[in-house]
């Protein structure tokens, strides 16, 4: 197998969304020559042009870099692509289906494209499968697709399976530097260009059968998912009990055999994986017999939080038609600007079924989140709208709601609070501090953090103004 000259494999990236573009960027920050290729024209010009489609800490700083460098380059035609790489990456969307399972006609259309792009070239070629699948898919859906669209065989053809583990927000980070590289093969060729390909980034590699691999991604996800409803339903006993569930989770999580991560309490996972992918691992369990438990007792749990926030929302200030609510943070979490299964989406189409007053605020979410709100059909009739400034959404505001923790919500200053009709926040991540908040003139009732205990129903808005 031919190599570049400036050392290293050939890298082609097939889709060049959230993890696409991260997982090129990274192969390229390590050494290697990496080809991009997207569908959408736009996207591939304005990656061509170093400019990132993304919010993403560090995201458009690495591509600049690397597209400068020479080593990152955009192609406009598949065919390019394929011909210039030697490994290509599909890293193409697998969306939800209603019925749990995950819809492949992006990938397979991917694998079908690159299989025929293959056929017109010479030279073995390996197609991984980088989208997030589930177990069987690689050697049972690709496989099959790439060798009869490209009128190979296994010989001068490989597929594999390497799952990413890219988390947004960090997303740069984990690309670069990644705890672990996951790769599912059957043939020796495939592991030894995989294993040549990720050299660079001295990572652990951990081989195994294609499905051994595809279940490893979906088995983390489920169990992160896990960890995150764990933690939220001991917020929830927190509150009954006027105890604080950051303090009760930092002590179980020095516990070695669990550890710290994603036992933070909140109003619930999002996002574009947990949610798809643990509906997915339970479908596909049921498909084969197995009765995924802890996953749809995952689901079950992140389904009622959303019930329980709004009904401490409903116990803080009492019933929420005419009410004013600032909504602080659209994006399924901080950092990003992705807002699928956004828990602010949920939240927001619920309190103007209610009748409240929704005004909307995220520093880099609030195009996302319009554009989602007009493909839910939700429109409000006016009774949400998204501001462009904090002071906007906060003007007359009965009360805030802080759903995703940017650091400019923290910084809680009194001509916030002065804005306000009831200087009040319902902190949904405990991300200010009550004491900078009674100094700013604000009142702080954290979910999770025992405040409840001591709130009446509904007294909270008349006592503080």
């Amino acid at each position: 197998m031919r190599s570049s000259a400036r050392g290293g494999p050939r890298v082609g990236i097939v889709g060049l969304g959230y993890m696409g573009l991260g997982t090129g960027l990274a192969f390229a920050a390590r050494g290697l020559t990496v080809f991009g290729y997207d569908m959408n024209p736009e996207i591939r010009a304005a990656v061509a042009r170093g400019s990132t489609p993304y919010h993403e800490a560090g995201l458009p700083e690495l591509l600049r870099s690397q597209v400068r460098s020479g080593r990152f380059r955009v192609v406009h035609a598949l065919d390019d692509l394929v011909r210039l790489s030697e490994g290509i990456f599909l890293c193409v969307p697998t969306p939800p289906r209603a019925d749990g399972h995950i819809d492949l006609r992006p990938l397979t259309v991917a694998a079908e494209e690159v299989g025929r792009a293959i056929g017109r070239t010479r030279g073995y070629r390996l197609v991984v499968v980088k989208s997030t699948v589930v177990p069987g898919t690689t050697e049972t859906v690709v496989l099959p697709t790439v060798l009869r669209s490209s009128r190979r065989t296994g010989r001068t053809v490989g597929v594999a399976s390497n799952p990413e583990f890219l988390a947004e927000g960090t997303m740069v980070e984990d690309a670069l530097h990644p705890d672990r590289v996951v790769i599912g093969t059957s043939d020796r060729r495939s592991e030894a260009w995989l294993t040549r390909a990720y050299r660079p980034f001295r990572a652990p590699i951990v081989t195994l059968s294609p499905s051994g691999a595809e279940l490893v991604k979906y088995s983390a996800n489920a169990f992160l998912a896990l960890k995150v409803s764990f933690a939220n339903e001991v917020g929830r006993l927190a509150d009954r009990l006027g105890v604080h569930v950051d303090r009760v989770m930092e002590a179980v999580g020095r516990d070695p055999r669990i550890g710290p991560k994603f036992l933070r309490a909140g109003p619930g996972f999002g996002g574009s994986c947990f949610e798809k992918d643990v509906s997915a691992f339970v479908a596909t369990a049921g498909d084969l017999g197995v009765r995924m438990r802890t996953g749809s007792a995952a689901l079950r749990a992140n389904a009622e939080q959303l019930e329980y926030v709004l009904e401490f929302m409903r116990a803080v200030i009492g019933p929420l038609s005419g009410k004013k609510v600032a909504l602080l943070g659209l994006a399924f979490k901080a950092g990003t600007d992705d807002v699928r299964e956004s828990r602010a989406l949920l939240i927001a189409e619920r309190l103007v079924a209610m009748g409240a007053l929704v005004r909307g605020h995220d520093p880099a979410a609030a195009g996302s989140f319009r554009r989602a709100w007009k493909s839910r059909g939700r429109r409000g009739r006016g009774r949400l709208v998204i501001c462009d400034t904090l002071d906007e959404a906060l003007s007359g505001a009965d009360v805030a709601v802080l759903q995703a923790d940017w650091p400019e919500y923290a910084r809680w200053t009194r001509a916030r609070s002065r804005r306000m009709h009831l200087p009040l926040l319902i902190d949904l991540r405990r991300a200010v501090d009550p004491r900078d908040a009674r100094r700013a003139g604000l009142r702080v009732i954290g979910l999770g953090a025992g405040d409840i205990a001591n709130v009446k129903r509904g007294s909270v808005s008349r006592s503080t103004g």
